[in-house]
């Protein structure tokens, strides 16, 4: 898969759990809706009913060192179509969490393979600078997702919007190349996590357009909002 397809991958869609439940206008704007862990059981079935046969859900879960059976257990009843690893350092945490699946799936008699994989990339430092590759890492691993605000934190730098001399700090921007490096190599879709910032349509735009520059093959956006300033372009 090319990681610069922005003809044909439509962003992504983080649900907060204070966000209000879709309405199908946001539909046509995204190809699927990420949803935090704790927005679960009868929370992460409400926007599950609206948009089961519109969009793929993905859930986002805990790194892989606080991820439970009973947690993946729980998302399989609810019929999710993938998660997003928080926090993923390497292809370790990618088969761990594959192995974690197929027990899973195995458990509540879902179909093989059923659940995908996102993983969050470069949101730790460990990822960054991992030698190892994540090409066949498993059959279930879609795509990479990069979110330079989580970078920024964990390294105790300031991203983009807040500094004033407009210059990406270098750890951001070396996890920005590291992850569509290594999306690149392993065949993979890669996302950008538009910033907070972005609460204008021209602010959106220049962060989808930043995106595109540096490679990725699509977004995730923060707020119906922004999806729908970017879908105003087709």
């Amino acid at each position: 898969m090319s990681v610069n397809r922005f003809k044909t991958m439509k962003p992504l869609l983080f649900q907060g759990a204070e966000a209000p439940v879709l309405t199908s206008s946001v539909f046509g704007s995204v190809d699927g809706l990420i949803v935090e862990l704790r927005f679960g059981g009868d929370a992460l079935a409400r926007p599950a009913g609206v948009v089961r046969s519109a969009l793929r859900i993905f859930t986002r879960i805990p790194p892989i060192n606080r991820v439970t059976e009973d947690a993946l257990f729980a998302l399989l009843r609810n019929d999710i179509d993938g998660v997003l690893l928080s926090e993923c350092r390497s292809r370790a945490d990618v088969q761990k969490l594959d192995v974690m699946l197929r027990v899973a799936e195995a458990s509540t008699g879902s179909r093989p393979q059923q659940i995908a994989i996102l993983a969050e990339y470069g949101a730790v430092p460990e990822s960054v600078l991992s030698p190892y590759s994540l090409h066949e890492s498993s059959p279930r691993l879609e795509g990479l997702v990069f979110d330079g605000q989580k970078l920024a934190a964990a390294t105790g730098c300031e991203p983009l919007p807040v500094r004033q001399d407009q210059v990406t700090a270098a750890p951001v921007a070396a996890g920005r190349a590291a992850t569509v490096l290594r999306a690149h190599e392993a065949g993979l879709a890669c996302y950008d996590v538009l910033p907070q910032t972005a609460i204008t349509e021209l602010a959106a735009r220049q962060a989808f357009a930043a995106s595109r520059a540096d490679g990725f093959s699509s977004v995730v956006c923060r707020s119906p909002e922004q999806a729908a300033w970017l879908n105003s372009d087709d």
